[in-house]
């Protein structure tokens, strides 16, 4: 899988390399996620009748910077993300886990036009907190051995769009985060492993002059 991501990421270099990118430098963003569970914990939830879907979860909050290494242009930044997956079964009330992060993301883009941008790359989280509701009940929240351990990690790829107000500061994103990392937790006698992928849109200011 490792391999996979290299070579992605090496074939998003190379366009990069071939294009004229205007840098915006330093930002900040806000938006939400719609993600899911895969991996082990997924199959084992199918094996008893459920189903495993998507569920909404924020916020994603943080600070980004748009640099130059070289002739690499690069988007960078670091804030607070989210995790969270929906669990269905007959007879058993709907259950929603969600998972705070930290996470840190860099991104290479390849621009389409003035105001619009593809872009690709990784991103690494570490969890900080989670809950779980079940059906109207109010959420609960997790014990830390509950939470994820290890690092996440993920490919991130998306696409960007310069709004056309504010001289261009305010732009959105939509993306996708196709989850890498082998995730568990801390809790005694429970070797379940699983993964977060999902789809994710902020709303992201272009400081002036930073």
């Amino acid at each position: 899988m490792f391999k996979k991501t290299l070579i992605i990421m090496t074939f998003l270099v190379g366009f990069s390399f071939s294009q004229d990118f205007e840098m915006p430098g330093l930002g900040v963003y806000v938006g939400g996620v719609m993600s899911t569970i895969g991996g082990q914990a997924a199959d084992d939830w199918d094996e008893i009748g459920g189903e495993v879907g998507y569920s909404m979860s924020g916020p994603m909050l943080g600070v980004s910077y748009a640099t130059m290494a070289g002739n690499f242009p690069l988007f960078v930044g670091a804030g607070l993300g989210a995790r969270s997956g929906l669990l269905t079964a007959e007879g058993m009330d709907d259950t929603t886990v969600c998972f705070q992060y930290l996470d840190m993301w860099v991104t290479m883009p390849y621009p389409i036009n003035d105001n619009t941008n593809l872009y690709g790359g990784l991103l690494f989280g570490k969890a900080l907190s989670g809950s779980r509701t079940e059906g109207d009940a109010d959420a609960v929240d997790m014990e830390d051995e509950e939470l994820p351990t290890g690092m996440d990690m993920g490919i991130v790829f998306g696409l960007g769009y310069g709004l056309p107000i504010m001289d261009g500061a305010l732009g959105l994103n939509l993306g996708y985060v196709y989850g890498l990392a082998e995730l568990e937790n801390d809790v005694p006698n429970d070797d379940t492993k699983w993964n977060h992928s999902g789809f994710f849109m902020t709303l992201n200011y272009d400081i002036p002059g930073m």
